[in-house]
């Protein structure tokens, strides 16, 4: 059963890690430097005159719909999201993540028009877009200015770690185990729905304790599953392992008892959240984990 302790203690891994909250603090450094607030006037009357203009009529029915969002809005939402590249990206997965702060109907239109208004707001200087030969990919980096400890939680807040009390009870498809926020539980933009999801079996799941296998993480070592044929990937990976053994080690000294948060995807099927620690990841991600109380199974034919 879970102290007060671990319930402060999860309050506070979520203020660190949720994107959620660091998006408000991201919000509030962009609002507080002078910098910034003309590149965003500038990125204003980029956006605005882009919209304005005359395209073919498929682009047009697809700019058709941010007609009713507030210019400066999408431009501050769009800044945010970006700061998040604190080294380079690619420019395709910026696009992809960054389409549901569009929340248009179609995710393919989304990554579209997302991917325009970033060559669009580009020439703010808010951001560089660049391509280090021909055959190389488009990479996104930000220029934002952020205080340093800003950047520190930005670095470390792309995924939530498990939580190291038992989630909260799952009363509707737009609720989370989270203690901060709610989410929606159905996978993919635009797939909620208020229908039956099977709330039982998911809180089931929730309510299910692990802890990390300190002997196993302590004589394997953790190896990438693809080619390291590029610096990108070599460094990406190098950034993955780091980040993936600080988050051991956390849940080690917080107690070794975790919990995992499910979701569905449109088709029913189960998902554990959770990417540096995941029950439904690589066989090293699988191979270190166990139950938080290990049972004795007899029965079975040897």
């Amino acid at each position: 059963m879970e102290t007060m302790r671990d319930i402060v203690v999860q309050e506070i891994n979520e203020e660190r890690f949720n994107k959620k909250h660091i998006d408000v603090k991201i919000r509030k450094a962009i609002e507080a430097s002078s910098e910034m607030q003309d590149k965003l006037k500038r990125g204003i009357e980029l956006v605005t005159e882009y919209l304005s203009a005359t395209y073919y009529s498929s682009k047009m029915k697809r700019l058709e719909q941010l007609d009713n969002m507030d210019i400066s809005s999408l431009v501050m939402d769009m800044f945010v999201g970006i700061a998040y590249c604190l080294r380079p990206e690619l420019f395709t997965s910026v696009s992809s993540q960054m389409s549901s702060r569009l929340k248009l109907s179609d995710r393919t239109e989304a990554i579209t028009t997302v991917a325009e208004l970033m060559a669009v707001l580009c020439r703010t200087d808010a951001f560089d877009i660049t391509k280090d030969n021909k055959s190389a990919s488009l990479m996104v980096q930000s220029c934002i200015p952020l205080p340093q400890k800003l950047i520190e939680f930005i670095d470390n807040s792309q995924f939530l770690p498990p939580m190291v009390c038992e989630p909260l009870e799952l009363t509707h498809n737009y609720s989370s185990g989270y203690l901060t926020h709610n989410d929606s539980l159905i996978l993919g933009s635009g797939n909620h729905h208020d229908g039956d999801i099977c709330l039982d079996v998911l809180n089931t799941m929730n309510k299910v304790a692990l802890q990390v296998d300190t002997e196993f993480l302590s004589t394997v070592e953790e190896e990438p599953t693809f080619d390291l044929d590029t610096q990108d990937k070599e460094e990406g990976w190098a950034h993955f392992k780091k980040q993936s053994y600080e988050f051991y080690l956390l849940m080690a000294t917080q107690g070794n008892k975790f919990y995992f948060n499910h979701k569905v995807d449109k088709r029913g099927r189960i998902y554990s959240h959770g990417y540096h620690i995941n029950t439904q990841g690589s066989a090293f991600k699988k191979a270190m984990l166990e139950l938080s109380t290990p049972e004795l199974i007899e029965g079975v034919p040897t």
